[in-house]
């Protein structure tokens, strides 16, 4: 008699995740939602972009907003600029362009060696007929700190793992 009722709660237990596999699946984002963000120099200037994939070649996001922020802070950036303030209400970003840091009328503070920042551009893909017209958000974010060049002239940027930075600033070198 145990083995019956055994059976039947093994039945009722692949039963009940069954039915509840679809209902977590559908709690987790879409894919391509997050995506890491470029961090590069142009022109002696930091600079933030999308990545390079077939969607953003394809259809380049429409960003909203841009913020940089010092990892470990919390919500307050050191620079932020959100495009639905200015005449520009998003602004196509292509993966061969990028923002540079403290563009425009955003004033920012010197960002310095040995400290971990966090970039984070959101937007949303063009709207396609496939999604009804809708447009996707897009979130793209990753983490750097800066590093001298070889020949001290320059800041450069050197991507790290978000989940991996440590809560207190690099080694001086």
């Amino acid at each position: 008699m145990q083995s019956s009722k055994d059976d039947t709660l093994i039945k009722q237990s692949w039963l009940f995740c069954a039915l509840l596999m679809p209902l977590v699946a559908s709690c987790s984002p879409p894919p391509g939602r997050y995506q890491q963000a470029t961090v590069s120099t142009s022109d002696g200037r930091l600079c933030f972009g999308v990545p390079d994939t077939r969607e953003t070649r394809s259809a380049p996001p429409e960003i909203v907003s841009i913020a940089v922020s010092e990892v470990g802070h919390g919500l307050y950036p050191l620079w932020e600029r959100i495009f639905v303030d200015e005449s520009i209400h998003e602004l196509v970003l292509p993966p061969h362009q990028c923002i540079p840091y403290a563009s425009v009328s955003s004033a920012a503070p010197p960002l310095q060696v040995g400290t971990y920042y966090e970039v984070a551009l959101s937007g949303y893909t063009p709207g396609n007929p496939e999604n009804e017209g809708e447009g996707e958000m897009r979130s793209f974010i990753s983490c750097f700190h800066l590093r001298q060049s070889s020949d001290r002239t320059r800041l450069e940027p050197v991507m790290v793992v978000c989940g991996n930075v440590p809560t207190s600033s690099l080694p001086a070198s």
